[in-house]
């Protein structure tokens, strides 16, 4: 309820940061990487089907490749803008915090194809990055045979518990913030926490839905010491 006014004897609790950014070079690094992840598709796919993803390993594969590294890069300075403004209380003065990218991955679809409700695991932070979103939907009422086309969907943390069924007037206000959605536009990073379920709607376009996705995690000079005492 952003725009509810605020009542001192209520605390509005659990906030979830979502970074959205759009990359400056981006017209330029997404022609190269379309060219890259064309090329790794024809090598490695078997059997066409309406959504391919390759291995985790992009930047093992193709570390020398000039526009992977920017736009990891990128990612990288983006991941470590939300993570110092949620966390820079409790860093302190720690120095030599490094952003790590454990895996980074593309996914194109077409044909209906999309990716079921998940989260990612071993990691702090994700994200997607829009490389190619044409046909995608571009706003609640943009749709597609009276359907949302190839959105990124995530849902609030009390979705189980909700199931966007248990509502009366007490409660209604959880519909509202079950689920956030995200619509595609090329060069657009979203960063959001690794644990946070989202999802990728069916896709038809005349063009595939090519999307980079990633794992980060976030290191410190020292490790994390838990304190377990009951104060």
């Amino acid at each position: 309820m952003p725009n509810a006014p605020r009542n001192p004897n209520i605390q509005y609790l659990w906030p979830t940061p979502v970074l959205n950014k759009k990359f400056g070079q981006h017209q330029k690094v997404n022609r190269e990487l379309l060219e890259l992840f064309y090329a790794h598709r024809r090598k490695h796919e078997k059997t066409p089907a309406p959504v391919y993803a390759s291995r985790d390993n992009l930047y093992e594969e193709y570390k020398d490749d000039p526009a992977l590294g920017k736009l990891i890069k990128f990612i990288m300075d983006n991941v470590f803008e939300v993570a110092s403004e949620v966390n820079g209380r409790f860093w302190g003065r720690a120095q030599n915090i490094d952003v790590e990218v454990t895996g980074i991955w593309f996914q194109m679809s077409n044909a209906g194809g999309f990716h079921e409700t998940h989260i990612h695991g071993n990691c702090s932070w994700s994200g997607v990055y829009y490389i190619q979103t044409d046909g995608c939907s571009r706003s609640a009422d943009d749709r597609k045979d009276g359907l949302l086309n190839g959105i990124t969907r995530f849902y609030g943390h009390h979705m189980e518990a909700v199931a966007g069924g248990h509502c009366e007037f007490g409660n209604i206000y959880l519909n509202e913030s079950m689920s956030w959605d995200s619509y595609p536009e090329n060069g657009v990073l979203v960063v959001f926490p690794s644990h946070v379920k989202h999802m990728a709607f069916p896709y038809t376009g005349d063009k595939d839905r090519v999307v980079v996705s990633f794992h980060a995690r976030v290191h410190g000079e020292t490790d994390l010491q838990y304190n377990y005492e009951f104060i």
